[in-house]
């Protein structure tokens, strides 16, 4: 099953199951995209296309989405950084992302904006101090996320939050595909700028897997249907390269990941209106 969000071409936000080329319609008889998350439907007729919808990120209204960095030794490598005894959390903010054909924004203040492909888990079953043993029974489906880094706001100080969370920089979808159609690993993550290839990994190769994330951070925070843990970009990030490369307008950026399929976004650059508020 592929639960996703998204814009019908009337401007309608919805929710339902992408079949193929068409979608299953399911936000008025499903009570939230949450509700589908935590239990399954019975099929019925498809209502959308997938060629006439927008897309939106996967994920619940009020969601949590915690990222896990240096969670690729090869990543940690090539930043010089040491592989930690526990994950290296940050949150990002739901704003912060777009969803699968809308372009991510370049913020007018600063030109480094940097790209990282990963694989999300998408919860489904709410839960508080979860084992690692019981984790995957807590995990709705895997997404694809552009996870990107606006990088001198990043190294502004020891916390990576302002870098992380420029409005419309990262971008999510184009769906989440359950765990009964992906399994539970390993997924294979490639990144492509502009069709070359630029990461290329696969999941197993994590430091902390799935159930010891979902451990984890369950044991500070409830986790709740919706809520999203990214679990980190493999090396081949632009910033390591040399000299830098970095996401310009005109650039296409993708992500896929294997039980998925391919998230897909160009790049623009923010637009000002002096003294807006928005």
């Amino acid at each position: 099953m592929r639960p996703a969000r998204f814009r019908t071409a009337t401007g309608t936000r919805a929710f339902g199951v992408v079949d193929g080329d068409e979608i299953v319609r399911l936000d008025r008889r499903v009570p939230s995209f949450e509700s589908l998350l935590a239990a399954p439907v019975l099929p019925e007729p498809a209502d959308e296309r997938v060629a006439d919808v927008t897309w939106e990120p996967p994920m619940g209204d009020h969601a949590k989405v915690l990222c896990c960095g240096m969670n690729f030794a090869s990543h940690a490598g090539e930043s010089g950084r040491e592989v930690l005894d526990r994950p290296t959390l940050f949150a990002r903010f739901p704003d912060s992302f777009v969803g699968a054909g809308t372009p991510v924004v370049r913020p007018t203040v600063d030109d480094s904006l940097d790209w990282e492909g990963e694989a999300a888990i998408v919860i489904g079953r709410a839960g508080r101090h979860i084992a690692e043993s019981v984790a995957w029974d807590h995990v709705a489906g895997v997404t694809a996320m552009a996870e990107n880094s606006v990088r001198t706001w990043q190294l502004h100080s020891t916390q990576a939050t302002a870098g992380k969370n420029f409005a419309g920089s990262g971008a999510m979808g184009p769906w989440l595909t359950t765990l009964d159609e992906a399994g539970r690993g390993p997924w294979t993550v490639t990144t492509r700028l502009n069709g070359a290839v630029v990461q290329h990994d696969t999941t197993d190769h994590l430091v902390f897997d799935v159930p010891r994330l979902v451990a984890y951070v369950s044991a500070f925070t409830p986790l709740r249907p919706g809520d999203v843990i990214a679990t980190g970009t493999p090396k081949g990030v632009g910033f390591r390269m040399d000299p830098p490369r970095f996401l310009a307008p005109g650039d296409e950026i993708e992500v896929e990941v294997s039980g998925v399929g391919v998230l897909r976004n160009g790049v623009v650059d923010e637009l000002v209106t002096t003294g807006s508020t928005t």
